[in-house]
């Protein structure tokens, strides 16, 4: 297998080993799959871990780390988020904007030592729960508005960003409900990082939807419309969408 990664215009060739099925049992596993696919991965897993094995995370959301612990009790299952703007643009050959991958973890000894050794950028907060968060406030607001308006980042902050500090205040609410300690310092730094974020980029929801694909939007604007009705217009004008 061949694998291409353009970052910042230069391309970096890759010849990953990759198993059509899992073989063994694994030390780690990293699950960086679409939501509406994850329960599948994971049961094709769920015969290649023991109690030693960890289980992290990467996937949008909340609910993924929940879906997991489920599938995977007798595994030690870490919350975690990545922040990367990437996206396929041909078979094999990814897309990387920004500057690469960030992985965030609660601390682990182990996944230090693993991250460590393979030159994986990550950070290990303390207070994971606020951490995941923080990337869910960028992230949901942002695959919201794109989608919603058909915008880019840039297009979203130029005129938009009224809509987008409403929905990122409405998140840290939310948050705030469920004991997780979100604040106004947490909502300025997601407005930073979208004026910071490449204005030509688009959000992995919004390039779903525009491939007719709304798989996303169950897992970033159905779990907020729970709780919200600024959320709820959004997921149901969406839903709509993606129905028609």
């Amino acid at each position: 297998h061949h694998l291409e990664l353009i970052e910042n215009k230069e391309m970096r060739s890759y010849h990953p080993r990759i198993l059509s099925e899992p073989d063994g049992i694994y030390d780690l596993v990293i699950f960086a799959t679409k939501s509406t696919v994850l329960e599948t991965r994971a049961k094709e897993l769920q015969g290649h871990v023991d109690a030693k094995s960890i289980i992290l995370p990467l996937l949008n959301g909340i609910e993924p780390y929940e879906q997991l612990r489920s599938l995977f009790p007798s595994s030690r299952v870490l919350k975690g988020a990545i922040y990367i703007i990437a996206h396929r643009i041909a078979p094999g050959t990814i897309e990387v904007k920004g500057k690469g991958a960030l992985v965030v973890a609660e601390p682990n000894e182990t996944l230090e030592q693993i991250f460590q050794k393979a030159a994986i950028k990550h950070k290990m907060p303390e207070d994971i729960d606020r951490a995941i968060w923080q990337k869910y406030l960028f992230i949901a607001a942002t695959a919201a508005l794109t989608t919603l308006h058909e915008a880019t980042f840039g297009e979203v902050a130029q005129e938009h960003m009224d809509e987008f500090v409403a929905l990122l205040e409405e998140i840290r609410r939310i948050a705030n409900e469920k004991g997780v300690a979100l604040d106004e310092n947490d909502v300025e730094r997601a407005v930073a990082l979208l004026q910071k974020s490449p204005p030509e980029a688009k959000t992995s929801m919004q390039l779903d939807f525009e491939r007719k694909n709304p798989g996303e939007l169950d897992n970033l604007i159905g779990y907020l419309a729970k709780d919200s009705i600024k959320f709820k217009k959004i997921y149901d004008t969406l839903a709509q969408r993606a129905a028609a």
